[in-house]
């Protein structure tokens, strides 16, 4: 019996296929010596990128290859630097690119961790009826069509407008396979809409759109559409549970009693996409901040260790990892190697017998360099009660070295120095996107703070000795 309901799972959740190999073949100007990186979003509820591959370009070549396989279809991000192009990979193609003229020095004078610059990249071999060209032209469409009416749709509601928005999508569908990817993307996609100009209610969708249909996990518009119709489950979307019951069963860590709860509910009586919507439902619920974070990252361990699918323990875990790094405290420290001014290799786990002020500076940023003057101010009457590390973002050693050795304000400095040498994923993963940054770490390397305030808006005053 258990056997036929795991075959039934899946049948139900037809968006399910063996990983295939996928490659990738490619040059470029300008990216001699440059590392590009690769990842890729594993699921559409917590969105977590997740590391796929790195490639370093050699000093004295201009092209990269990547091979890897993928479950389903997916969306690949493509790094150099700080810039990026992202696109949708299918298993079992090659794709063939070319990453045109580009200015990389930008980081030198535009914040490009904020503002965020296309990589020029062509995919050459891509047909005019691949998904990525047929969702572009589809987004566009639609877009430019809401864009152009949108008095006439959000404000008059009218009718004849309406319905050449329903035509010009349905110009979409002819002729598609009704079990092709793009047919089930804009299907979805139109859902959305839907939902979004309020041309129909939320129950109606979900039971047009959910009830009793596969799971398309890799499709991007069905995930889109998943949620905006689910979103903030327990605070805002249902009738079935109250505050006071989820916060009962957060606390006595319940997963049973709130999964049947969920079950009256007659969209989620399938227990697959019933866990599904309780995945996306704990997510939101941690986000909202209505609910204990503990409890709710407890209840989604026990889930994650419980449940008969595979797809769905991996959704969990990402979103437990995703809700994690984006908290100011708690999350580990991610350690590094970097170089000091005089070339020698600096480890972050050396400075973890204190309390660990890590901050990112650019030593060519006014508001970087008064916050090292606070410091210094400081120094002698903190330096007992905690560490001072130093990163210089800069995209040359030069520059550190220059201002630490050939200058009367960095010369003066009495604690360590170290040069990010382009580790951008070191700034990614401590969610650096402005100099200064300034970030508490605990003597056993957990996140206290991040940010915490600057040493001029009194950020070490903790450290002080009085």
């Amino acid at each position: 019996m258990k056997k036929l309901f795991l075959i039934l799972a899946i049948l139900f959740a037809t968006d399910f296929v063996f990983a295939q190999n996928v490659s990738i073949e490619g040059s470029g100007s300008g990216i001699s010596g440059k590392k590009i990186r690769l990842s890729f979003v594993e699921d559409g509820i917590s969105l977590l990128e997740k590391h796929l591959q790195d490639y370093t370009v050699a000093k004295d070549d201009s092209t990269f290859s990547f091979a890897f396989t993928l479950d389903g279809v997916s969306r690949i991000r493509m790094r150099i630097d700080s810039y990026e192009y992202s696109f949708l990979a299918k298993p079992g193609m090659v794709y063939k690119m070319h990453i045109g003229d580009f200015n990389y020095d930008l980081y030198d004078s535009v914040n490009t961790l904020v503002y965020r610059y296309i990589l020029p990249v062509t995919i050459e071999n891509l047909p005019k009826e691949d998904i990525n060209n047929r969702i572009a032209d589809f987004d566009m469409a639609v877009s430019d069509y809401i864009l152009n009416h949108r008095k006439e749709l959000f404000v008059f509601r009218d009718r004849k407008v309406v319905d050449t928005l329903y035509a010009l999508v349905q110009r979409f569908e002819q002729g598609e396979d009704t079990n092709s990817y793009f047919y089930d993307y804009i299907r979805y996609e139109l859902g959305s809409i839907e939902y979004a100009l309020k041309l129909k209610g939320r129950n109606k969708l979900r039971n047009e759109l959910f009830n009793n249909r596969p799971i398309k996990y890799y499709n991007i518009g069905y995930m889109d559409c998943f949620n905006n119709l689910f979103g903030h489950y327990f605070s805002k979307g249902n009738d079935y549970i109250s505050r006071r019951d989820l916060e009962f069963w957060l606390t006595t860590n319940n997963y049973v009693g709130l999964s049947d709860a969920l079950g009256k509910d007659s969209v989620l009586r399938n227990e697959v996409f019933r866990e599904l919507v309780f995945i996306k439902g704990m997510r939101d619920a941690y986000s909202d901040g209505d609910y204990n974070g503990t409890d709710v990252i407890r209840m989604l361990e026990r889930f994650a260790g419980q449940t008969k699918f595979e797809n769905h323990r991996l959704i969990a875990e990402n979103v437990i990892e995703q809700l994690i790094s984006t908290s100011s405290s708690g999350r580990e420290f991610m350690d590094f190697k970097l170089r000091d001014v005089s070339d020698d290799t600096v480890s972050l786990s050396r400075y973890l017998e204190k309390p660990l002020v890590l901050n990112f500076v650019k030593l060519s940023d006014i508001s970087s360099k008064r916050e090292l003057e606070v410091i210094n101010f400081l120094y002698d009457s903190i330096r007992n009660n905690c560490e001072i590390l130093t990163i210089s973002c800069d995209r040359n050693l030069d520059a550190m070295y220059n201002f630490l050795k050939n200058t009367k304000v960095g010369s003066k400095y009495k604690w360590k120095f170290v040069h990010f040498d382009s580790n951008y994923e070191l700034l990614e993963y401590y969610k650096v996107v402005a100099f200064p940054t300034f970030i508490l770490l605990s003597p056993e390397g957990r996140t206290e703070i991040n940010p915490m305030s600057n040493p001029s808006e009194g950020g070490l005053s903790r450290f002080i000795s009085r």
